[in-house]
């Protein structure tokens, strides 16, 4: 059959039939759905998901070609458009599609690479750098951000084919999930950090002297109080303090913390001597599978000092720059502080933070990223001085408390 329609041009369809009457019957039918659908504002011709969807695509790629759209986003999307959307919609005409047909996409996307399709699936191929690799497809449920994420497509997707005339109104997607979790990393508040650096600083005083002393207990069951601190815990104390001070203030991990030698710690051989305000340094972070420069507060100088003197006085010789920064007495590198961390936490009744999760040394990166962020550093500049990216930086520390930034939540022009 062939029929015009006024706006819409000449439209020809096969009618999959040598019988004249069922041909007519047929013919009939569609006409007037395309009627129908031109008197409703919509294309009076059929379009099928997956053929909306591919011109979709080249929107996506023309953008991309016009530097309007970032070029990852033209290698990503049509993937996710083509595993996804038209492996769940397919030849399903487009303006059919319902707020229910969204809500059974959405439980079958989560399902996809257990239960569904995806169990079938051995491997998948990208490309990066140039070369096409592999990788096996993780047999778990998709993130909830990653499910935000696909939902933003096929909503741009859908509200593309109503400007192209496809659809009269996109159906709705709504994504009912649970609350997220609360996945902030334990870290401390001003008054908190204060607490423990004061506190830290009174454990390297002589027991005696503040009336207090360790509690030691016997195998016999006999039991006494240190009265005077020993050398040997006094000196792990003060590499504790050091620590806590030079993690605070650069915001390295602890396995970067660990790896320090003196050679990492870019000219404070040369600083050595003048005043901390003529002094800087920067360190050669190395751990996690990666490396880079980090640019510490100069907070933190005073206590690379405590432990070059701390070395020099132990070893009789000044280090060298293969020693490690954190060393024992024996000038070898120390593996961990965390037993002595948690003694100190403890000490200041800041083990736990409010939520009552268990603080770590990596409680101290934490905490210098959220200061940084609540005293106004660009987010790109913190992300790339802790070697980190802008999505976990997003995810674990973008609820700085409002309290903490409220100056900058009003401009002058509120204020007038």
């Amino acid at each position: 059959m062939r029929f015009s329609l006024r706006g819409h041009g000449q439209i020809k369809r096969s009618l999959n039939t040598d019988d004249r009457a069922e041909a007519v019957r047929r013919a009939d039918e569609i006409f007037y759905e395309a009627a129908y659908r031109a008197k409703q504002g919509m294309s009076a011709k059929v379009h099928t998901f997956e053929a909306v969807a591919e011109e979709f695509i080249q929107l996506i790629l023309g953008e991309v070609g016009r530097g309007e759209r970032r070029a990852d986003r033209g290698k990503s999307e049509p993937s996710l458009i083509r595993r996804f959307f038209v492996g769940y919609f397919g030849q399903r005409p487009i303006d059919t599609i319902t707020d229910a047909d969204i809500e059974r996409y959405v439980e079958w996307r989560r399902t996809y690479w257990t239960e569904g399709p995806g169990k079938l699936i051995t491997h998948i191929e990208y490309e990066r750098g140039g070369h096409k690799l592999r990788r096996p497809p993780k047999r778990t449920a998709p993130a909830l951000s990653r499910q935000r994420g696909e939902a933003v497509v096929l909503r741009a997707l859908l509200r593309q084919a109503v400007r192209w005339g496809y659809l009269k109104t996109a159906p709705t997607i709504s994504l009912r999930m649970r609350k997220a979790p609360d996945n902030r990393r334990p870290s401390f508040e001003p008054h908190e950090f204060e607490k423990l650096t004061q506190t830290s600083l009174a454990r390297l005083s002589d027991p005696i002297m503040d009336g207090t002393g360790a509690e030691v207990r016997a195998s016999d069951r006999r039991t006494w109080r240190i009265k005077r601190l020993d050398d040997h815990t006094r000196r792990d104390r003060a590499v504790l303090h050091a620590y806590v001070m030079i993690a605070a203030f650069s915001g390295l991990r602890p396995t970067e913390m660990y790896n320090l030698t003196w050679g990492d710690v870019v000219d404070y051989r040369k600083g050595r001597g003048k005043s901390i305000d003529q002094r800087d340094i920067r360190l050669k972070a190395r751990g996690k599978g990666m490396s880079g420069t980090a640019i510490p507060h100069k907070a933190a100088i005073p206590w690379f000092d405590t432990l070059w003197m701390m070395f020099d006085r132990g070893m009789q010789r000044e280090p060298l720059d293969t020693d490690p920064v954190f060393a024992n007495e024996q000038g070898k590198r120390i593996g961990s502080i965390a037993n002595g961390f948690t003694q100190l936490l403890k000490a200041a009744g800041l083990e736990r933070d409010n939520r009552g999760i268990k603080r770590t040394p990596y409680s101290l990166r934490h905490f210098h990223i959220s200061e940084q962020l609540a005293n106004g550093a660009e987010v790109m500049d913190v992300a790339r001085n802790c070697r980190t990216s802008l999505a976990m930086i997003d995810k674990h520390y973008g609820q700085v408390r409002l309290e903490r930034v409220a100056d900058r939540l009003r401009p002058e022009w509120t204020r007038a």
